[in-house]
């Protein structure tokens, strides 16, 4: 009698571009969510290692055209920028935004730095906005002293949770946009 296989789903796949290792870290904690809940995602999680969002973006593009060759293409694409260079090279900007549509890629904008968006998941920050970088890292380790930049998954996980990047998502749509593509927040308008 022949022994039956067990069925294994296949992982959805989802990149995810990142401006630096603190992205990275942070894209890896929520493959370790994804995991602890049994969700079949697997995140492509690569560090864009170029100069400003325009750059980064071009080398997403590039990256996701070798990928395609290789697995296959991954239809469901994000990235990580940060809000602080924009008033640089407002051109520049709107053309790594245009490119990015074009590409299906969706930007998850921080506000104005990695910091701002971890400091939305911490209790009672989720609508706190500090303009600039420094003063976003202030009222971070104001409420996280242990804080240095960049935290690995791990060291992420010892703070934030699920609940966590739920606050930060019901604020920060773009990341609710991720979170909903990963399944760790229900679709739109479903039920929770």
């Amino acid at each position: 009698m022949k022994r039956r296989l067990a069925h294994i789903p296949q992982r959805k796949p989802i990149y995810i571009g990142c401006e630096g290792e603190s992205e990275q870290g942070y894209a890896g904690f929520l493959q370790d969510l994804c995991d602890d809940a049994g969700l079949h995602v697997h995140l492509n999680i690569e560090v864009l290692r170029a100069g400003d969002s325009l750059a980064r973006v071009e080398l997403a593009v590039r990256r996701l055209a070798i990928l395609r060759r290789s697995r296959g293409n991954l239809p469901d694409r994000f990235v990580f920028l940060d809000t602080d260079t924009q008033a640089l090279s407002v051109e520049k900007t709107n053309r790594a935004r245009q490119i990015a549509a074009q590409n299906k890629i969706r930007i998850i904008w921080q506000e104005p730095c990695f910091e701002g968006l971890l400091l939305r998941h911490l209790p009672g920050r989720a609508t706190h906005r500090p303009p600039t970088n420094p003063t976003t890292l202030q009222a971070l380790t104001h409420d996280w002293p242990q804080y240095e930049k960049p935290m690995t998954r791990a060291e992420l996980g010892r703070v934030i949770d699920h609940d966590a990047v739920a606050r930060a998502g019901g604020v920060e749509d773009d990341l609710m946009a991720l979170l909903r593509c990963v399944g760790l927040m229900p679709p739109e308008g479903g039920a929770e």
